[in-house]
């Protein structure tokens, strides 16, 4: 019992120390809970016109997407802004216009645009042009040279095939050939013999002849190459004469 009354003095100190801190703790709590909205009351009440600045992230809306009520919005008479700026471009329209039709008046009055009315004198000298000359007779006689190789190359090919086919028809006339003398050969085998020896014989005179074109042909590229060859020598004699 003694013990009791002696810790109850005790206890209740502690008791008081603690509520006393809880209550600070609290008082301290409420005045800075209540300090900003005093500050944004009188803030408010100051500027009311102006428009809180929405916060970082958000949209004036109040939310973090943008909604069409945060879009700009015109403001203003179209009409009478598009009829100002209209009037301006008719203006620079106008201007040029009248700035191009005078600049063609002034030039045709003072004759100096031809506005390609007649056929100007050619621009180049005589030494161009002969250059000209020559340059397009190189190019002609290049592309006859090129013709000419390219038929060359097609009467080779074709006589190439001619040779190959009748060597091949030799082949089988000399085997017909020994046959007939060996052990005799039918009335087919003698048509095809027959036939072969005609095609040997169209075929060599075809060659012969082909030949003979291709030789004449020859001759006369050359003959051909030799007049164009004197032409232009007397040509450069004549020029160098003029020249002199």
């Amino acid at each position: 019992m003694s013990r009791l009354l002696m810790a109850t003095p005790t206890r209740l100190s502690r008791d008081i120390r603690g509520s006393c801190f809880n209550g600070l703790v609290y008082i301290t709590r409420q005045l800075a809970a209540k300090a900003p909205t005093s500050k944004a009351t009188s803030a408010s009440k100051c500027n009311l016109s102006e428009k809180p600045q929405p916060k970082w992230g958000y949209f004036p809306s109040g939310g973090t997407h943008a909604i069409f009520s945060d879009l700009p919005k015109p403001e203003g008479d179209f009409m009478q802004h598009w009829h100002a700026k209209n009037s301006k471009y008719n203006l620079v329209l106008l201007s040029g216009i009248l700035a191009v039709v005078g600049s063609i008046a002034l030039g045709i009055s003072l004759g100096r645009p031809m506005l390609n009315a007649t056929v100007p004198e050619y621009p180049y000298t005589e030494d161009e042009m002969e250059e000209f000359q020559r340059e397009e007779e190189r190019r002609q006689q290049e592309k006859e040279e090129r013709e000419q190789r390219q038929k060359d190359l097609k009467d080779a090919k074709e006589l190439k095939v001619r040779r190959r086919k009748a060597k091949e028809a030799m082949a089988r006339e000399v085997e017909l050939m020994q046959k007939d003398i060996d052990e005799g050969v039918s009335d087919g085998e003698l048509a095809e013999l027959v036939q072969l020896t005609q095609e040997r014989e169209e075929f060599e005179s075809w060659e012969r002849e082909e030949l003979k074109r291709i030789e004449e042909q020859e001759k006369e590229r050359n003959k051909i190459k030799m007049e164009r060859e004197k032409q232009q020598k007397e040509k450069e004699a004549q020029q160098a004469k003029q020249r002199k």
